[in-house]
């Protein structure tokens, strides 16, 4: 392979919030950090280089967006995924998250409700509590092996409530790891339309798709679907450059683009930062070689994880992801209390891991572990699982 992505980096100059947060976060930093979703790995040498040479220009003032920014994005998205929109119909914003806060409030009023698929990404839910609206679950449904699939019964029981006016989509999905095939995100817009509920899709995964898997945007699946759906995404997580806080949306229609943009410049933050602007461009021009290799370093984390689970802690269980780079990691059948798998987890294993209550009820007992690192990092958690797993058991 052209790229090592099993290199040590030390982060320790890195003000990484993966590593020097698990004290607040955990309440020790003497852990293996698996946890907040970025790698430990370095990023493409040409977003490098141009973050480099914007640094050597040594002036840091507000930045003029190029047509090119909002071009070269249309662009990936064309090639990776067959779907071509206007570069016109897309607005820069801070994050997906801010996004998904700011659109909660937009597209629905203070007495609707707004679904979302548990267990989800903790943020789906906080931004409808933050928007005062209500909160409802449609809740995925995991097999004896670990694999999630949509009760459709139960989404079009929830869609077809009047109340019920917007939809958050995950897609792929974070932390199943789930990559929608299209018939089922055909089905999804399809209620969706019967029952007049928008879709605010987070996307910010599409290019994490793991080999033999195929990502769908949502948006793309005909014209009707496409009006209905806002969709977030970004090349922070595909990139590892999330640090640098910048993101994109589409809108199909313009009065909605320019209600966000509006907003955005009422909080002063339309801008990019001198660093995302170029490092988001050299990204999508000269990223592709690098990121076709990532995908196959980590095809074979995943693969080991599910091996040595599968062959040394059978009591745990686990499903191989088909996108992301995160494993959802069930730890029911060693039969301890949610508070004694944190304490394993924690005290014995010393790794740290997102706890799967936060991402919703289902997601009790569950733990997110992030394999986005060199295979000495997951090969190091896993037997320091294994020895906490046995311990228990003694």
């Amino acid at each position: 392979m052209k790229f090592n992505f099993n290199e040590k980096v030390d982060r320790s100059k890195n003000h990484a919030a993966k590593w020097e947060e698990m004290g607040k976060k955990f309440g020790s930093d003497d852990l293996l950090p698996m946890w907040i979703a970025d790698m430990d790995i370095k990023t493409v040498p040409e977003v490098v280089e141009a973050i480099k040479e914007k640094a050597d220009q040594a002036i840091f003032g507000y930045v003029y967006r190029p047509d090119s920014y909002y071009e070269t994005a249309a662009q990936w998205l064309e090639k990776r995924f067959g779907y071509k929109i206007n570069p016109k119909t897309l607005i820069h914003s801070p994050g997906v998250v801010p996004s998904m806060n700011m659109l909660v409030k937009s597209l629905t009023k203070e007495d609707e409700k707004v679904l979302i698929q548990t267990p989800v990404y903790p943020p789906f839910a906080e931004s409808v509590k933050n928007g005062k609206r209500t909160l409802v679950t449609n809740e995925l449904v995991k097999d004896e092996n670990g694999y999630y699939t949509m009760d459709f019964e139960d989404l079009e029981r929830k869609l077809s409530d009047e109340k019920v006016t917007l939809f958050i989509l995950c897609s792929p999905h974070n932390p199943v790891g789930r990559v929608w095939k299209k018939e089922e995100l055909e089905k999804v817009g399809e209620l969706c339309l019967k029952y007049n509920v928008r879709i605010l899709a987070d996307e910010i995964w599409r290019d994490l798709v793991l080999p033999g898997h195929t990502h769908t945007p949502i948006a793309s699946i005909s014209k009707e679907i496409e009006d209905i759906t806002i969709t977030c995404f970004s090349p922070t997580k595909t990139f590892n450059i999330a640090g640098l806080q910048a993101s994109f949306a589409t809108f199909p229609r313009e009065e909605e683009w320019k209600a966000f943009d509006t907003e955005l410049g009422e909080m002063d933050i339309k801008r990019n930062n001198p660093f995302s602007l170029v490092g988001f461009e050299a990204a999508y021009k000269h990223g592709e070689e690098w990121l076709s290799e990532l995908l196959e370093h980590l095809d074979g984390n995943a693969q080991y994880v599910v091996d040595f689970i599968k062959e040394r802690i059978p009591e745990i269980k686990t499903f191989k992801p088909e996108g992301t780079y995160l494993m959802w990691l069930d730890f029911n059948g060693l039969n301890l209390t949610p508070a004694e798998i944190t304490d394993m987890l924690l005290k014995d294993a010393k790794v740290a891991m997102n706890d799967g209550a936060g991402f919703g009820a289902n997601g009790t007992g569950f733990a997110r572990l992030n394999i986005a690192c060199p295979r000495y990092m997951v090969e190091d958690a896993m037997e320091r699982i294994e020895k906490a797993v046995r311990n228990i058991k003694k």
